[in-house]
């Protein structure tokens, strides 16, 4: 070393006076500018590399984090917006991204999908493997998938052993509940109760999982040998409170959630108060239970037919574009914001909406919408639409088309009529006093000829033919 720290020190000294180091490149000014490659060193060209690659990186990383963020939030749109836009620069950034992908699948129900994405070879290796196994054991419970499912379940169970704190009772609660295995169920008899209520978080998966494969008569059960101080915890009583609400017992269902304030609670309000008739206050749990959780189909698709029961036209088209169904057709939520908009009177936009469904169905509309077609037709004086479509109407044997037929062949444009502001009826006679029963009294008649006159005539001899007796 001192050998070598002398020969610098002398070749330093004897270096011309000219001599100068070479200029120092700012690499990370490089990627603004055209780079000339020949002028730079093999060190300059890894740097710049390593400077490109970490922009790349920092930019992925940046996108997985909204998209994780959207995912846990319930905006799976946005999440798969973002994942879409990383660029996959090596294979732990590549596993993220589909990970994420199939977590968007499973939340959807396209287990399917989910399950696909997962499926490659190359995510078998353990670094990998023990992040998404879980995943792979549920979506092979809900395709049904047994072969899959015992090799998922099998491996899944020994690789992850080390991070579970209750020997997977979760797993192999839902297996043995999906095959009616329950003399192996643990709880499934007073004699291991003591097992699952050791403690709330052993008796929480234990509810969750007989609910999840609906053994609500087993849970039933055991429920009596709670102890009091686990009522205190309002996860547990949430899933008691489910528990009771699907077996029919709502009034003690509600009960137990009054305090709730989750989206699942929200929700079996929002079904109590809809089965009383309180539409109102359904509505309002149904936009709690949003609140709580952005794409909750069960308050989407309970809300939506109280907007038209309520007439909140606003709120239904934020209610549509949250609804994200795999079996629900496009046309189906177009039609139904064409309705909201017809309900606001707001035609012109309504109209568009229609001419779509117009080309989605290939003009073969269904009544419903030849209907809707001759309203806004005539609320917009358009002749063609409304004869065309009421006559079409007619034809499927609707009254009001017919009627609006009849009406086009006495009137020029019966949309302008009936937006006339004219005065049709004086204030004397209005439908109110036209429908009045009205006490009838008999017609005097005055007589123009005098009945002795009559007589008189009649008595007279009167001669048919002149000049003839």
């Amino acid at each position: 070393m001192k050998v070598l720290m002398i020969a610098f020190i002398l070749t330093c000294l004897f270096l011309p006076s000219s001599w100068s180091a070479p200029p120092i490149i700012d690499v990370s000014k490089l990627k603004e500018l055209d780079v000339d490659w020949e002028l730079l060193s093999e060190l300059e060209i890894k740097e710049l590399n390593q400077e490109n690659d970490k922009d790349k990186r920092l930019k992925n990383i940046e996108l997985l984090i909204k998209a994780k963020q959207f995912i846990i939030v319930g905006d799976i749109e946005a999440a798969e917006f973002y994942l879409n836009r990383v660029q996959e620069t090596n294979k732990g950034i590549e596993f993220i991204k589909t990970r994420y992908l199939a977590l968007i699948a499973f939340i959807s129900e396209d287990y399917k999908r989910s399950q696909s994405l997962l499926s490659p070879s190359k995510y078998n290796e353990n670094k990998y493997y023990k992040n998404i196994c879980v995943m792979k054991i549920i979506n092979s419970l809900s395709l049904n998938d047994k072969r899959q499912l015992y090799y998922d379940l099998d491996n899944c169970t020994k690789i992850t052993l080390n991070y579970t704190n209750n020997d997977h009772f979760w797993l192999n609660n839902l297996y043995n509940l999906e095959f009616n295995r329950k003399e192996t169920f643990k709880g499934s008899t007073l004699s291991d109760s003591l097992y699952v209520l050791q403690n709330q978080e052993f008796t929480r998966i234990w509810l969750k999982s007989g609910l999840y494969v609906n053994k609500e008569g087993l849970l039933l059960n055991l429920i009596k040998s709670l102890p009091e101080s686990y009522y205190r915890s309002k996860r547990i009583r949430e899933l008691i409170g489910l528990l009771y609400f699907r077996t029919g017992d709502q009034e003690k269902a509600i009960s137990f959630i009054e305090d709730i304030e989750s989206a699942n609670s929200e929700n079996m309000k929002g079904n109590y108060n809809l089965r009383q008739k309180k539409y109102e206050l359904a509505f309002g749990h149904y936009q709690l239970a949003l609140m709580k959780k952005k794409n909750s189909l069960n308050a989407l698709e309970r809300s939506l037919p109280l907007v038209w029961k309520l007439s909140q036209w606003d709120k239904g088209y934020d209610l549509l574009d949250r609804l994200i169904k795999p079996d629900l057709q496009e046309r189906k939520k177009i039609t139904l914001s064409s309705v909201f908009k017809l309900k606001q009177e707001r035609y012109k936009e309504s109209q568009k909406e229609l001419d779509i469904l117009n080309i989605l169905f290939k003009e073969q509309i269904p009544l419903e919408l030849e209907q809707m077609m001759t309203y806004v037709g005539l609320r917009l004086h358009n002749v063609d639409q409304y004869e065309r479509y009421s006559a079409d109407s007619c034809k499927a044997m609707d009254g009001v088309g017919c009627w609006v037929l009849m009406q086009s062949l006495s009137w020029e444009n019966i949309g302008k009529t009936i937006d006339r502001d004219d005065t049709i009826q004086s204030e004397k006679e209005s439908i109110d006093t036209l429908k009045n029963k009205v006490r009838i009294s008999k017609i005097e008649e005055i007589p123009s000829v005098d009945q002795d006159d009559i007589e008189e005539l009649d008595s007279q001899l009167v001669r048919i033919t002149p000049g003839v007796d």
